[in-house]
């Protein structure tokens, strides 16, 4: 656990010493970047800690079905649909059915099980890695000699 902790201070640290320089170059405000650097490094690592919880498969499904919402998003977009608005209703119209469907594929991947999820990626299982038993020594050398 210290491991982890001096890696989340560390990374704090960085980002802080990264927000030193980008404020110096572009505001010759050396300190608000520094500040604002850590303030973004800090929330970094809140978010690290409220996903601790999240598991490899809920992430991967997660990702699948982001992926999954902005696909259907883009060709709903594409089919001309939004073409009477605005440019301005548009871009909203267009922002709102990206994280709609977005939102909606990650779900819909999140709470599906192992079995729906193979029979859209056949080749790709989750299974739980199975503990070893511990080993099994068989001696063959027994004396042949002892008799009740």
């Amino acid at each position: 656990m210290r491991t982890v902790n001096l890696l989340r201070v560390l990374f704090v640290v960085f980002a802080g010493c990264i927000g030193f320089m980008i404020g110096d170059q572009l505001a010759h405000a050396a300190a608000a970047g520094a500040f604002g650097g850590i303030a973004f490094g800090l929330v970094v690592v809140l978010a690290d800690r409220l996903l601790r919880g999240v598991s490899l498969r809920a992430f991967s499904s997660a990702t699948f079905g982001l992926f999954v919402g902005f696909i259907f998003a883009r060709l709903l977009i594409a089919s001309s649909v939004l073409r009477g608005l605005s440019e301005d209703g548009q871009w909203t119209a267009s922002l709102m059915v990206y994280v709609t469907a977005a939102y909606l594929g990650m779900m819909l991947a999140i709470r599906s099980n192992r079995d729906e999820l193979s029979l859209i990626i056949p080749y790709v299982r989750f299974r739980r890695a199975t503990v070893q038993d511990e080993s099994l020594v068989v001696d063959s050398n027994i004396n042949q000699s002892l008799h009740c």
